[in-house]
């Protein structure tokens, strides 16, 4: 038997999204203010890119729910990507370091932004089956059943204790499970796999 259980959180959380527009507009918005004042060859490139740090700013403030949507949000992190590797390009070019790590590491961060805004399914599950816990986004994957004392399925809530002291525990999205059922499903699993537990003589 195999049970497919979905967290009521998701993969891309929309603060993260919009924190990332807030880093590109205040990025660019510090660079194209140094650039304006500063630099003498480039000012007007400077200003456009004020001007364009600003609107971003503005688009994620009073207009969030628009920007981070499923349509708009891929070409404005698109857009936002362009500049921040032509502004590392350049700054490289020039040998401007700091403007180099900063556009450098923005241009990375958008990169993967637009990978994992993009998936498909949004949903995170853990899967139960007779082999162990399959968890979702955290360092340990997978437990076996013989590093599990309990799993308790109730109100909503999911909740695992193991062995060597790690909790974990996440809120479900609505569910068809039957508690007892799933209980007892664990419950047997854990059972069956105590011999297999590592005996500590120390």
């Amino acid at each position: 038997m195999k049970y497919m259980l979905q967290l009521a959180d998701e993969k891309v959380k929309p603060h993260q999204v919009t924190t990332l527009h807030l880093v590109c507009a205040f990025a660019f918005i510090g660079a194209g203010a140094i650039i304006a004042v500063y630099n003498y060859t480039i000012p007007a490139w400077g200003t456009a890119l004020l001007i364009l740090g600003l609107a971003l700013l503005g688009g994620t403030l009073f207009r969030n729910r628009w920007l981070t949507g499923k349509k708009i949000n891929p070409i404005i992190r698109i857009a936002e990507l362009i500049v921040s590797i032509t502004f590392a390009i350049y700054s490289l070019s020039m040998k401007w370091q700091f403007p180099i790590i900063i556009f450098g590491g923005l241009s990375a961060a958008l990169l993967f932004a637009l990978y994992w805004e993009r998936q498909s399914d949004n949903k995170l599950y853990i899967s139960v089956d007779d082999d162990g816990l399959r968890l979702p986004v955290v360092r340990r994957r997978f437990i076996p059943w013989h590093e599990v004392e309990l799993v308790v399925l109730k109100y909503g809530t999911l909740t695992i204790n193991c062995l060597d002291n790690h909790l974990f525990q996440w809120a479900l999205a609505d569910a068809e499970i039957d508690d007892e059922l799933f209980a007892a499903f664990c419950a047997a699993r854990i059972e069956d796999s105590i011999d297999k537990r590592v005996i500590d003589d120390w």
